[in-house]
């Protein structure tokens, strides 16, 4: 019951936006440099620089149509003008068209194909255009020049949950939780994404930082039950695997027949109730077996007292 809540939560949370904020900024060029295009060597490219100062000027003042309008003028008498095609990108996405933004800002990394901010707006286009596969492999280019970008952290994780990486996700939730060390709602989503994964120490320490900003979250203490629920019957399955395999390379080895009869009882705990049965058959069997091996073992009467237990409730 308690598992099926957390992933509940997750869903929910995914559904939401799990990993919502603000994206990564997208600048124009004129933003990110200061300056335009290197002015041209001839006059017949001047009128393309003056189309492309004067889009930059109205995308500056938020003139979005009249941007584009511009740029496109500039692309057309200019088409190597790598700048221009990229603010023609950053204005249509602005304007929520991401599938002619795509063709810009393809044109421009074509053009100048070391330009991250050229890269980071097409995997936010293709992000916006529902191509989340073809968004993460053009993101994923420039983390090394952005590895300290929260926003792009959690843009990768958003597109790697709706891809069903909950492995990627986690990790790229993770490393925008190093970059947040302050936000408590980051982390119980590490913890959920982490959860699903299956990689349950995240999932703990990432419930726990939840638990330790923000106390009074009953979902962050309740999630790390979950957690940490799963963690122990992990441990179970692991001392089941590893006690059946020392029985199996030495038959006549008591202690081993002892405490596989007890992991038996603990997994039969906490699994479903449909195979209590079959894992307490199990437990008493492993107990039989050990007073056969060891007889005047000390814990022959714990042993016995096990068998009494466990055979009524095997009937």
């Amino acid at each position: 019951m308690t598992r099926t809540l957390a992933l509940v939560l997750l869903v929910a949370a995914m559904g939401a936006g799990a990993f919502a904020a603000e994206p990564p900024v997208i600048r124009s060029l004129a933003e990110a440099s200061g300056a335009g295009p290197t002015p041209p060597a001839d006059s017949g490219a001047q009128e393309a620089l003056e189309r492309y100062n004067g889009g930059t000027a109205a995308l500056q003042r938020r003139e979005l149509e009249s941007a584009v309008s511009q740029f496109r003028q500039a692309v057309r008498l200019d088409p190597t003008l790598a700048d221009a095609h990229h603010n023609l990108g950053v204005a249509l996405l602005e304007l929520r068209q991401p599938v002619p933004a795509i063709t810009a800002l393809q044109r421009a990394l074509e053009l100048a194909p070391d330009r991250v901010e050229s890269r980071l707006g097409l995997g936010m286009a293709l992000r916006d255009a529902g191509e989340p596969s073809r968004a993460i492999a053009e993101l994923t280019q420039i983390v090394p020049s952005r590895p300290d970008d929260p926003q792009l952290r959690l843009m990768l994780a958003d597109l790697y949950g709706k891809t069903r990486q909950p492995r990627a996700a986690a990790e790229q939730l993770r490393q925008a939780a190093r970059l947040l060390p302050s936000d408590a709602a980051l982390r119980f989503q590490l913890g959920l994404v982490a959860l699903e994964a299956g990689e349950l120490d995240w999932a703990i320490e990432a419930f726990r930082g939840a638990t330790r900003l923000n106390p009074a979250d009953a979902d962050a203490h309740y999630n790390l039950g979950v957690a940490a629920g799963e963690k122990i019957r992990a441990l179970v399955d692991e001392k089941v695997a590893t006690y059946r395999r020392a029985v199996e390379l030495r038959p006549d080895l008591a202690d081993a027949h002892y405490h596989l009869g007890i992991a038996y009882i603990q997994k039969a705990q906490l699994g479903r109730v449909e195979e209590k049965r079959v894992l307490l058959r199990l437990a008493l069997e492993e107990f039989r077996l050990f007073q056969r091996y060891a007889p005047n073992d000390p814990k022959a009467a714990a042993a016995t007292h096990n068998i009494r237990v466990l055979e009524p409730q095997v009937k």
